[in-house]
This record gives C-alpha cells, structure tokens and sequence, in this order.
C-alpha cells in the first residue's frame, strides 16, 4: 500500500538530488571574464542604478560619473586615432596587391573599426557634455541613460546602457584584434610558402614575433584579470 500524505492526496516522489550550482560558479566566472575582454560587463548597470537612486550625494556622484566618462572617451578616441594611423602605415610595409586577402579584409576592418571608435567617442563625449551644461544636470542624466520603474519609483538604467557606453572601446578592441590577426596570418604564410624551412629568415621572423605575441596577450589577460577585473568587482560591492 502507497503511502499518501493529507487529504488522501498520494506523497510526492522524493526529488533526485540536483547538481549544486557552486560546481558552475567557476566555469561561468572565468567565462565571463573571458567575455568581458571584449564585451563590457554589467557591472555598471549595478552602479549607475546606485548613483540615479542616492537621495544624499546623488548631484556629486553624476557629476563625478559624467567627468569619468569625459576623460574615458577622450582617451579612447585619441588611442583609436593613433591605431587607424598604426593600421593606414602598415599597408606601407608590404606591397598590398601582394599581400593574402585575408590580411587585407582584416586590416581594412580594422581601420573601419578604428574610425568608427573614434567618431562614436566624439559623439558619446558630446551627449555627456551637453548632459553636463543642461538646467538639470541630475534629471537630464537620469532621463537619458535610464527610466523610471511605477512598482518600486527607483530609476533603473536601460538594459543596453552598458554595451552603448562601451561602444567605442568595443570598437578600438576589434580594431587591434583585426590587425594582429592581419599581421601574424601574413607573417606566417611568408613562412610557408618557405616549406617552414628553419634556415630561412621567414620561419625564424614568425617563431619570435609569435614568442613575443603570445608574452603580450598573457600579460594583456593577466592586467585584465587582476587591476580592471579588481576595480569592478570593488565597485561591485561598494554601494554609493
């Protein structure tokens, strides 16, 4: 005879137990910083929320976001501009009617993508500048990055504010990464087409400029993972 619980209802089956989400937690922490090297995180969406719904230092703390952003974007637009400059030279090095197709299509991307940082900077410097000089600076900060939520009357930012405010660094990001790939595909097809012959000077330019790529992509990982992923997650905690 089964057993039934009240109501002459019959038991529940005993739940299977279920994998714990903590043997998850580390994949997806390293997926996700992984992501972020590109991709702008949704930290900021916390902290802009914290600073639109601060009764006591709400007026500082926007004007404290908006000069961060200022500077940010002015420093992105100029690195972008000496990027394009760095990408335009090198169809200086090579002769580019020689040059693979692959490396030609991923530099002139990368010279698309350049542009495309430094102008939407200029935009994204203008709108906070213009934020910054209006009556209201606090109500014209809110109204532009966020809306306000009826159930709780807290602000909350736009779902794509993050990924639009890190637009330009998207872009300057893609536009190394294309021209490294250009660069080292060219590099080693020069290898190849030696038959990877230890003695030629293709091979031996193509194993050290590889040995010194890979010492700078580490390290590029590494910063990111310690200083910017360190600040984040301070930022994180640190409710305003």
């Amino acid at each position: 005879m089964k057993d039934e619980g009240e109501l002459g209802r019959p038991a529940p089956r005993p739940r299977k137990p279920s994998v714990p989400q903590t043997m998850f937690q580390p994949v997806r922490r390293v997926f996700n910083r992984l992501l972020s090297l590109l991709v702008p995180r949704d930290w900021s969406r916390s902290t802009l929320k914290d600073i639109m719904n601060n009764d006591e230092r709400q007026n500082e703390l926007i004007g404290t976001y908006i000069e961060c952003e200022i500077a940010k974007m002015n420093t992105t637009g100029v690195t972008a501009a000496l990027i394009a400059g760095v990408i335009s030279s090198g169809f200086d090095w090579y002769n580019i009617d020689d040059t693979a197709w692959v490396t030609r299509a991923m530099w002139f991307s990368g010279l698309v993508l350049a542009v495309a940082s430094v102008a939407s900077s200029a935009i994204h410097t203008a709108a906070f500048l213009r934020i910054k000089c209006s009556r209201n600076v606090t109500e014209s900060f809110k109204q532009a990055l966020g809306n306000e939520k009826t159930s709780d009357e807290h602000w909350h930012p736009h779902a794509l504010t993050p990924y639009v405010l890190g637009g330009p660094t998207l872009h300057l990001k893609l536009a190394v990464l294309a021209f490294v790939i250009g660069l080292f595909y060219e590099i080693w097809r020069a290898a190849v087409a030696a038959d990877l012959a230890w003695k030629s000077d293709e091979l031996k330019i193509a194993f050290i400029a590889t040995l010194i790529g890979g010492f700078v992509v580490v390290n590029y990982i590494f910063s990111v993972f310690t200083i910017v992923h360190h600040s984040m997650h301070i930022n994180k905690e640190q409710k305003v």
